[in-house]
């Protein structure tokens, strides 16, 4: 199976640890993703969470789950995953400060492309790219709003 990366990157307008601290409340991604529908950290390992993926693309109805594991995190500047099992895929958050109340966030999937997918590969990628920034836009403004209330 082939693999395939996909990156987006915005400037936000909220502090590096502000970004880090809302990115880290797993369970609440999907108020800015909307592709994700559901992630779930298991109660007795804190470091595995279940995400369920949701949504209608390329005339198709997309339904996709998996388990991943957060790696170590490095406060206030990355966090990291891969899946464990289920729908293969691994990525990275990266905040970079860009002063006292703005950062730069990096966001970094890697996936194995669905074998239902395979004939629309090359149109997944910009796709994906796409609803990761179209995410990124949505969470400077949810990051915004919970630092205000912080």
């Amino acid at each position: 199976m082939e693999w395939q990366d996909c990156t987006a990157k915005m400037e936000i307008d909220v502090p590096a640890s502000v970004a880090y601290k809302c990115y880290s409340d797993r369970e609440a991604i999907p108020n800015w993703m909307p592709f994700i529908s559901s992630v779930q950290v298991l109660e007795d390992k804190p470091d595995l969470s279940r995400w369920s993926l949701k949504y209608n693309a390329f005339g198709r109805d997309l339904e996709y789950s998996w388990l991943a594991r957060n790696m170590q995190p490095i406060p206030n500047q990355k966090i990291h995953w891969r899946s464990l099992e289920g729908l293969p895929n691994r990525g990275a958050v990266r905040f970079y400060p860009k002063g006292p109340s703005s950062c730069l966030i990096e966001l970094t999937v890697s996936y194995e492309v669905p074998q239902l997918l395979a004939p629309v590969a090359s149109a997944l990628q910009p796709f994906l790219e796409n609803l990761l920034k179209s995410g990124l836009d949505r969470f400077a403004k949810y990051a915004k709003s919970s630092g205000s209330t912080r």
